[in-house]
């Protein structure tokens, strides 16, 4: 089949002359492919309102799907809270806009949505960032007029003169000529200590004659504690054991004991023993301050040996279930790992079907056979692999004992506390991996299936990165995220019936700084402001507390002077008329008060005084102009205080307002620039301790590039080729490089899908093959040293709709479900209908159910009824749309539904007999095939009457 593409342009021009190179200021992220910068704004939040006077540009808007991306991906790495953030989206009727300050513009780009959404995109006005079904994306939103949010600013890069910035960094009046690693600096770890384990060596471990034999005296075991920070000069370290639950009580380790060496950093205990188990840190410390490290917990593991007993026959009957207990006294399941061997140690246990070690120690059998029978006994070993100088231990033998029965099927039973987390011990941590086991008994054995349970209550697939394993008995979900929280069912079935329960996954969480403190170099007698935020934000669980060169700060142990100068709310810490005895290392803790754990943010403050300079921000000796052009010169000269800025044109003094302006950070603007405006500009710095200028000279030439490419269009079918002209000249005999964006994206030149390969007009675009995804807004910029100019097209394209998004299944009746779905971008003509398939528990096929013609609505939120079913059936589901074009591309596949039991769809069939004997009656059928079951456990009732009789 050929679709008909059909691609319109339509054509504008735009001038730009440059300045000079700029870049994004701090704090702000750069892509590359829109050539802006954005800046994320947790602190402080502000209203729909207030939020893009506080960017001093303009909010958040996306054009394209990689500026999308971009977009995801840093609230993906820098917000675990997962909040809404507002952008300059706004609803206009029924149409979407992004609000800039040169106007209102029509999304572009509109597949930013998270799925379920649009519903209610004709009844919301705000458009922002959301988290949903794990991923970031756009949701219709109302923000209450008092609602304060994070927001999300944007401004490109060539626009970034009139941004302020107050950061300073610690380098901040130093030479510029010293190298990065001899900036004196305060300690800031850059490597944090790790818990760390041990066992314990002696002979009762060891057993007589050492397991290996090797004896206590030969093994020498040593644990190292590591801490490292970046300072300059280099910092002097300091190893600290907690005694109470105050740092402030914790003890020095004393580096010259004979079992303790500290070379640097890093902390030797040699033989470490139950004594040294507790809780330690480490301070850095320089002439500049000192910092405090991390909490870790030193641990000792115990592998004893198991109890000399007899131990309890196992009982059990052939074809039913059976378990025997491990029986050992340590229940730590993260400390150990078990195996299980029959006889003796040379046969190990295999797990099969019937068969299932648990990390519980555990042996279980779904069903036992004669050939079970024997001596079972249980071994341990430590999981670390550090630790394996530990020997394993063996238990006493369990006998099982099976008593020959015959096999009757019987209906799965999930075991008593399975489906089961593990580790037990603790709740398993951000990136570590968790284990679910779920193990049953029945005849025939059982079969697994997982699904996870939202909200409400409906199953969805497992995450893309499960791992099922031993017969689908043990879950394992790698590199643990906070989306894997949740509830997750398991399912154990057979020919008998299907049970389930379920578990639900929690996760800790140690505390992330989502607003860490940045170093500041502050005035003399000015404000210190320091505000820290750390995930997870909640009130009653993360507690705050501050802390100056390694010393925690206590209210009450303050002098009346400092507590005249010193605010502390919470996570906000305020300093008024900071003086240089203030310099130091400021830390905040933010602590998790269900576990513990602390974790630091850690941040220098320095009060200098230092006269204006612009050692290490020389201003550009000239720049060059066109008439009618935009020139910015920056002027950013050091000093403490901030010096106060004064332009000079040609030594006098210079007039702002008209096309002149001068923006708060000190940075130079002439609009519209005339031949007249041609000069010296002069930037004067000035503060209590002296004064400081650097000039640029400005020359304006009378023209500059000028585009004379004259736009065509034409329609274009699938997969055929189109150049979009773009020619230019300069009339200063400059050279002149071509360029082109895409939806305000740079265009990259891959000479496979985009060529720019006519010598004799290099500026030509040429799309191999054009496809859906080529419609946009495509801008040619022909550029100088001096100035650019540029042509935009606007090129749609026409064909099959797109895929439907967010197919569900809900209500489902014995016959009957509904379906919803959300209609994708219909390319340029309606749907003329949707056609629905599916795929059951009972065939591996994809079933055709009909094309259906259903109204468009307004918020493309589709709803309809499918009838026709089987009953007790797991259904999935997937929809495509049909327009005038042809078919566009399937759904993804819904998550299962499962429609209500009924009675069997039609009689067994082939019922016949014969062959039997003198009294017995042989009597055959077609089993009905499971499709038409509709219910669990099927039986069949047989009516038989004598030939002849009418009863």
């Amino acid at each position: 089949m050929i679709f008909h593409l059909i691609a319109a342009f339509f054509f504008s021009f735009q001038s730009i002359t440059f300045a000079q190179v700029l870049k994004c200021p701090y704090g702000w992220e750069e892509f590359i492919g829109t050539a802006s910068c954005y800046r994320f704004v947790r602190y402080p939040k502000a209203n729909s309102v207030n939020a893009a006077g506080l960017c001093q540009t303009d909010l958040l808007s996306v054009e394209s799907l990689p500026e999308h991306l971009f977009i995801q991906n840093l609230l993906n790495t820098n917000d675990p809270s997962t909040q809404n953030w507002i952008t300059s989206g706004r609803r206009n009727g029924p149409f979407w806009q992004w609000i800039k300050s040169t106007g209102p513009i029509n999304l572009q780009y509109d597949q930013g949505w998270l799925p379920q959404t649009t519903q209610d995109q004709q009844i919301r006005s705000n458009l922002v960032y959301g988290y949903q079904r794990s991923q970031w994306g756009w949701l219709p939103y109302d923000i209450a007029p008092m609602e304060n949010l994070p927001f999300i600013c944007e401004v490109p890069i060539r626009d970034t003169y009139g941004v302020t910035t107050n950061y300073r960094g610690i380098e901040y009046g130093l030479p510029s000529n010293i190298e990065q690693r001899f900036i004196p600096r305060a300690p800031k770890f850059h490597e944090q200590p790790q818990d760390q384990e041990f066992g314990r060596i002696d002979q009762i471990t060891l057993g007589v004659g050492s397991t290996f034999g090797v004896s206590k005296s030969s093994l020498a075991v040593v644990v190292t504690l590591t801490c490292r920070a970046d300072a300059y000069p280099v910092a002097d370290y300091f190893w600290f054991r907690m005694i109470g639950g105050s740092i402030s009580e914790a003890v020095l380790v004393n580096p010259h004991e004979s079992r303790y060496f500290q070379h640097g950093g890093n902390l030797m205990i040699n033989n470490p023993t139950s004594d040294d188990s507790g809780t330690y840190f480490c301070k850095a410390s320089n002439f500049f301050g000192t910092a405090i490290s991390n909490r870790v917990y030193l641990r000792e593991i115990i592998v004893d040996q198991f109890e000399k007993r007899e131990r309890p026959r196992v009982i059990a009957d052939g074809h039913r279930d059976a378990i025997i207990d491990c029986l050992y006294k340590n229940t730590n399941t993260r400390d150990l790992s078990y195996a299980w061997f029959k006889g003796g140690i040379s046969q190990k246990v295999q797990q099969t079907a019937e068969r299932f070690i648990s990390q519980n120690g555990n042996l279980y059998f779904s069903r036992v056979t004669d050939g079970d029978s024997g001596k079972y006994i249980c071994a341990v070993q430590v999981k670390n692999t550090r630790l394996r100088y530990l020997p394993s231990q063996t238990s006493e033998g369990t006998e099982l004992d099976v008593r020959s029965t015959f096999g009757q099927e019987r209906s799965p039973r999930i075991y008593p506390s399975f489906p089961q987390v593990f580790p037990t011990s603790r709740l398993p941590k951000l990136g570590e991996n968790a284990s679910l086991e779920c193990i049953a008994e029945g005849y025939p054995v059982p079969v697994y299936r997982w699904y996870r349970e939202d909200e409400s209550n409906s199953f969805n697939p497992l995450q893309s990165k499960a791992i099922l394993l031993n017969f689908n008995r043990e879950l394992i979900i790698p590199n643990l995220q906070r989306d894997d929280m949740g509830s997750y069912r398991c399912e154990a079935s057979n020919i008998r019936s299907v049970v389930h329960h379920s578990v639900t996954l929690q996760i800790q969480i140690d505390p992330v700084f989502v607003v860490p403190l940045d170093d500041q170099v502050l005035d003399i007698g000015t404000v210190l402001s320091w505000y820290c935020e750390a995930y997870p934000n909640d009130a009653n669980q993360i507690r705050y507390s501050w802390f100056i060169n390694g010393t925690e700060i206590f209210w009450e142990r303050l002098t009346l002077a400092q507590r005249q100068r010193l605010t502390i709310t919470n996570n906000l810490l305020m300093i008024n008329n900071v003086q240089p005895y203030d310099n130091g290392i400021y830390q905040c803790a933010a602590t998790n008060t269900q576990n513990n754990v602390q974790r630091f943010s850690t941040a220098e403050l320095r009060v200098i005084i230092l006269a204006p300079t612009f050692g290490k921000n020389a201003m550009v000796s000239t720049l060059r102009s066109t008439v009618g052009g935009l020139v910015t010169i920056v002027c950013n000269p050091e000093g403490a205080p901030r010096p106060q800025i004064q332009w000079f044109r040609n030594n006098i003094p210079l007039n702002t307002g008209g096309t002149v302006q001068i923006f708060p950070n000190g940075n130079l603007a002439i609009t519209n620039i005339q031949l007249m405006d041609a000069g010296n500009y002069t930037c004067m710095g000035t503060n209590p301790y002296g004064q400081a200028q650097q000039s640029t000279y400005v020359y304006v030439m009378p023209e500059g590039t000028t585009i004379i490419s004259t736009p065509g269009g034409r329609d274009v079918i699938l997969d055929q080729t189109i150049v979009i002209p773009c020619d230019a000249r300069s009339m200063n005999q400059m050279d002149l490089t071509f360029y082109w964006r895409f939806n305000n994206e740079i265009l990259t030149i891959d000479n496979k899908r985009f060529r720019q390969d006519n010598p004799d007009r290099p500026g030509d675009l040429r799309i191999i093959k054009a496809q859906y995804g080529n419609s946009g807004r495509y801008t040619c910029v022909a550029q100088t040293t001096v100035d650019e100019q540029s042509s935009s097209y606007q090129l749609n394209v026409y064909g099959p709709p797109g895929p439907l998004a967010g197919v569900r299944c809900t209500q489902p009746f014995q016959r009957q479900v509904t379906l919803t779905w959300v209609v994708g971008d219909e390319h340029g003509a309606p749907i003329l209908h949707y056609t629905i398939e599916s795929l059951s528990n009972h065939r591996s096929w994809w079933l055709f159910h009909g094309n259906f013609t259903i109204p468009l609505p307004l918020n493309k939120f589709v709803t309809m009824t499918l009838s026709g079913l089987s009953a007790y059936t797991d259904y999935r589901f997937r929809v495509f749309a049909t327009n005038m074009y042809g078919s566009g591309e399937q759904s993804e596949v819904s998550p299962p539904c499962v429609t209500q039991p009924d009675i069997p769809s039609i009689p067994p069939a082939g019922l016949g007999g014969g062959g039997g004997k003198v009294g017995d009656l042989r009597i055959v059928w077609d089993p009905l095939p499971m499709d038409f079951w509709n219910g669990p456990n099927l039986t069949y009732k047989i009516y038989v009457q004598k030939h002849g009789e009418n009863r």
